[in-house]
């Protein structure tokens, strides 16, 4: 009672309950709250985690089994209340693991490159000093290369056209109002933009710059300018966009191609465009890329939208049938509930979550074992396709497809079963506010779409191949930044389809654009399928190779 009456604690006897039952409720009131203020705690612990893994840690996913199994060390009470008491010995594979070991050295040069011999033989002098009774002999040589660059050199090409008249002869009698003069010049050459003073190849050359290396226009103005040639930015925007109302028909070829494939794989990327209608100049608008084909016939298509609306996607999906893989953007899923449409989820988005909260948790145990049991499937996957499809994986034998679907279904199917128990378990016991609960619920929610690509043989498990496909188009964002008006943006979406597609398809981009936009003019609208790019032989670009060569030897430097 002293101590209640102690005025530094401020307690009055009135503030205690009279009966043991009342006093009970408020124990376990305040032990409750004590309960979710610890776990609040540990929530906030836990995304302080995520926030500064994000911030500092590598961006790779990648976790090894050794990595799961070092982040157990400490989980030893979990792991051993969920072994069954009668494993009481441990099973131990021991692997033989054999090394080869790299050759030490340089790689050589591709054999690609040209050769020019520089012989540094002796001098006559000791050829001649050789004493009598003796004789020089060659016993062979010995070689080293290195690599001479020879700087960029612009050329002008005077198109020189003779003009010629037809007139009576002096003295032939025939009078001038007899028959009218005619002229004679030859016609002009069918050029991909007639008036302008770009060739093919300075145009593929700017446009490859700017949408296979990411270099802006404005840098690409300061290094013609260190050549002597004085082009605008403004000049390299308007030839690329003329050059993009050119291959409208290209364009048509390729979506036609796409869209008559089994699957597709789909993504989408903000960026900032310039004086869009109704928009602020600081508003978001969306590069959305569609990837597809099977075989020797791949297609990345592009398409700029000013929202980030997925009825933009919906229209251009109206008549396609087939597989549909995306990330877990909700936009998505009224595209998939169309006829005709089978929407699958991507796999990697899935594991990411459990990667965060592996990364982030105490303890490792429950997100260790998810990433492994999803790492098995991506195993099988790994070892069907090189069985079936060898390293390029570009058949397109329909047979092979179905048996490696086959194959793979039987295979992968108790997996996704078990992890799919697995999930339905740890969501009753964990908490859904947790990183593990959000990545358990997430998984979940999309379930019906992470299997569906089972169902196609062309479908990998992930949306990799859609975020490889975009990524050329964020790397140059960070160098070109903005987009200066919708024109601009769509001519940059058909440019990156036409130079992503001739890469995917193996082609080299520069000598394959430069031949497009130079056969392009003169063949007919029927016919422009002969330049796409699964009907290109790289063998026809020779020509160009020794254009180049041919006017390097003839021109000569004006200082």
């Amino acid at each position: 009672m002293n101590i209640l009456n102690d005025a530094s604690t401020n307690i009055n006897e009135s503030d205690f309950p009279l009966d043991l039952e009342a006093a009970k409720k408020i124990i376990m009131s305040l032990r409750n709250e004590n309960i979710d203020l610890i776990r609040q705690n540990e929530e906030q612990k836990e995304q302080i985690r995520i926030l500064r893994l994000r911030e500092f840690a590598p961006s790779s996913e990648k976790r090894t089994i050794e990595d799961i199994r070092q982040g157990r060390l400490f989980d030893e009470a979990e792991i051993h209340s969920a072994a069954p008491l009668e494993d009481e010995f441990e099973k131990v594979r021991i692997t033989k693991v054999v090394y080869i070991r790299k050759k030490r050295g340089r790689k050589p040069l591709s054999p690609k490159l040209a050769r020019i011999d520089m012989v540094l033989d002796i001098s006559e002098e000791e050829k001649n000093s050789v004493p009598e009774g003796y004789e020089l002999k060659n016993i062979g040589e010995e070689t080293s290369e290195q690599v001479h660059e020879i700087p960029q050199k612009y050329v002008v090409i005077r198109t020189v056209r003779p003009k010629y008249i037809v007139k009576p002869l002096a003295g032939s009698g025939i009078k001038k109002t007899d028959a009218p003069v005619r002229m004679l010049i030859a016609p002009v050459p069918l050029r991909i933009l007639p008036r302008s003073i770009a060739t093919p190849s300075l145009l593929a050359s700017v446009l490859i710059g700017k949408f296979c290396n990411a270099l802006p226009f404005y840098r690409q103005e300061k290094i013609f300018y260190r050549f002597g040639l004085e082009i605008s930015r403004q000049d390299m925007s308007n030839w690329t966009i003329a050059v993009a109302s050119k291959l409208e028909k290209y364009i048509e070829l390729l979506k036609g191609e796409l869209l008559s494939g089994p699957c597709l794989h789909s993504d989408e990327t903000y960026f900032q465009v310039m004086n869009e209608q109704g928009k602020a100049n600081t508003t978001k608008s969306y590069m959305w890329v569609m990837t597809g084909g099977t075989g020797s016939k791949k297609v990345v298509l592009y398409n700029y939208n000013a929202s980030r609306e997925a009825n933009f996607i919906s229209n251009f999906l109206i008549s396609y049938h087939g597989f549909l893989m995306t990330d877990g953007y909700a936009g998505y899923n009224a595209i998939g509930e169309k006829d005709g449409i089978v929407h699958a989820a991507c796999w990697a988005h899935a594991r990411r979550y459990f990667v965060e909260a592996f990364d982030a948790a105490f303890k490792k145990g429950s997100a260790g074992e998810i990433i492994e049991k999803i790492g098995t499937v991506y195993g099988i996957e790994k070892t069907l396709r090189k069985k079936y499809f060898g390293e390029l994986n570009n058949t397109n034998d329909a047979g092979i497809y179905v048996s490696f679907g086959t194959e793979r279904k039987t295979a992968v199917e108790p997996i996704l079963a078990d992890i799919k128990n697995w999930l339905d378990i740890k969501s009753a016991e964990i908490l859904p506010s947790s990183a593990l609960g959000k990545a358990v619920a997430y998984t979940l929610n999309i379930w019906s779409k992470l299997v569906n690509y089972l169902d196609c043989p062309f479908l990998t498990p992930d949306n990799n191949e859609a975020e490889r496909a975009i990524r050329p188009f964020t790397i140059g964002r960070k160098n070109w930044v903005l987009s200066g008006s919708p024109r601009g943006a769509s001519a940059s979406a058909t440019i990156y389809s036409l130079i992503e597609t001739l890469k995917l398809n193996n082609l080299e981009p520069y000598y394959a654009l430069r031949y497009i936009l130079t056969k392009l003019p003169s063949t007919p609208i029927d016919e422009i399928n002969s330049l796409l790019p699964w009907n290109l032989d790289p063998n026809n670009f020779h020509d160009l190779v020794v254009e180049d060569a041919r006017i390097s030897l003839d021109s000569t430097p004006v200082f």
